[in-house]
């Protein structure tokens, strides 16, 4: 009430003898979760540690030491999404590579020569067509005798 500066966190303020041990309590438990969110940082529990750090900022938003060790596993993860990403793009190049190699090699080490494999791909896709030729062109031969006779 009165905001003066207090010289210690006591109970009660010594000019005006207001209660300010929910202040007190405040700052304690501020300062307990500080120390806790640090021990597990140095202990190598970063998850635990970045919570302890959130629930510090969720308490007091404008806290230097947990705005600043949370943003830094931001920074972290960002780089970390990064780096995996191209990571997983460097995956796909190496799958391509390894799939143009099996097919430059294929006709080799007692494969089927690929000249005959790909005549035989080449005939069946000709095929294919043919039949499909075949079967369209007495599908419509069929429709024109059948649309014949209904116009008579």
């Amino acid at each position: 009430m009165c905001k003066k500066t207090l010289p210690s966190l006591g109970k009660e303020c010594p000019s005006c003898k207001a209660d300010v041990s929910l202040l007190v309590t405040y700052v304690e438990d501020l300062d307990n979760s500080l120390v806790r969110a640090e021990s597990l940082t140095r202990a190598g529990e970063l998850g635990e540690a970045v919570w302890a750090y959130l629930e510090v900022l969720e308490t007091d938003p404008d806290n230097e030491t947990a705005r600043r060790q949370v943003g830094r596993v931001a920074a972290a993860v960002r780089q970390f999404d990064r780096l995996a990403q191209g990571r997983r793009w460097l995956d796909k190049l190496q799958t391509r590579a390894q799939f143009r190699q099996w097919l430059h090699t294929w006709g080799t080490e007692g494969s089927p020569p690929r000249g005959i494999v790909w005549a035989i791909a080449l005939v069946a896709i000709l095929l294919a067509l043919l039949v499909g030729y075949f079967v369209g062109h007495q599908e419509a031969g069929r429709h024109d005798v059948s649309s014949a006779s209904e116009t008579e």
